[in-house]
């Protein structure tokens, strides 16, 4: 059974737009909510709780003093955080009965080196990194640890029913059957061969052929001038036939004739 964390809180009378003056003087707002009471705008110190909150995470049983009522056994339920700053903005407390089990998100805790990324060049693929369990608030633990010395060959893989829990006090609510971590291996992307690197993108002419076309365009603009003398030469005059004995006839015999 673990012990409750003490942690000091305040209750918190500045609300809405107003918390921003909150923050910039270090202080943290919060909320207090669940179980039997009624929610609760609570403060804190905000340096303090960044430097807790890092070895508690959301599963450590805390004991919220400082409101009226005595202590309240809580879980940080949630922690809002500037996207770009990520400075905390935020935090939600859930009230928890140590006599009722609780559900909570458990990160996993990868331990040791795997044989076949060490050996045989294997990828770590990692299909989750949490489980929700079902505890008594101070039975929640901080983490779960899963031994990748077990991945000794390619795609050997762990799923949630291999997972190393005392069954006798937590029970983990995700499928039995799902994927937690696999050793996966590495794809090599193919390079193209010669023959495809040489073929041209369709609407581009190959190298060597960018002078065809014009070529062919001279030679059509050539032969329009002895298309033209082919025609002159139709409307020309017959030459005489020669006389017989292979003689042509004189011009002026002919006139005499």
């Amino acid at each position: 059974m673990a012990e409750a964390q003490k942690l000091t809180v305040r209750p918190r009378v500045v609300l809405g737009k107003k918390v921003g003056a909150l923050r910039r003087k270090g202080v943290l707002p919060g909320v207090v909510f669940g179980g039997a009471g009624p929610s609760t705008p609570v403060e804190t110190d905000m340096h303090a709780f960044e430097l807790s909150y890092r070895r508690w995470g959301n599963t450590t049983l805390l004991s919220l003093a400082g409101l009226d009522g005595g202590e309240v056994t809580a879980l940080v339920h949630d922690v809002s955080r500037d996207p770009v700053s990520r400075q905390m903005l935020h935090v939600d407390f859930a009230r928890v009965s140590l006599t009722e089990k609780t559900h909570a998100d458990v990160p996993l805790h990868f331990v040791k080196e795997s044989p076949a990324v060490r050996g045989l060049g294997a990828v770590l693929l990692h299909a989750l990194s949490e489980v929700t369990v079902e505890a008594f608030p101070q039975d929640m633990p901080r983490s779960i640890d899963v031994d990748l010395s077990g991945l000794q060959e390619i795609d050997d893989a762990i799923f949630v029913r291999d997972l190393v829990i005392d069954a006798t006090t937590l029970r983990i609510l995700n499928d039995p059957e799902e994927l937690v971590v696999k050793a996966a291996p590495v794809k090599v992307e193919a390079e193209p061969t010669p023959a495809e690197a040489a073929v041209p993108v369709e609407g581009v002419a190959a190298e060597g052929e960018e002078g065809a076309a014009p070529a062919a365009a001279g030679g059509a603009e050539g032969a329009k001038p002895a298309a033209a003398g082919a025609e002159a030469a139709k409307g020309a005059a017959p030459k005489a036939a020669p006389a017989p004995g292979g003689k042509a006839p004189a011009a002026g015999a002919a006139k005499k004739a």
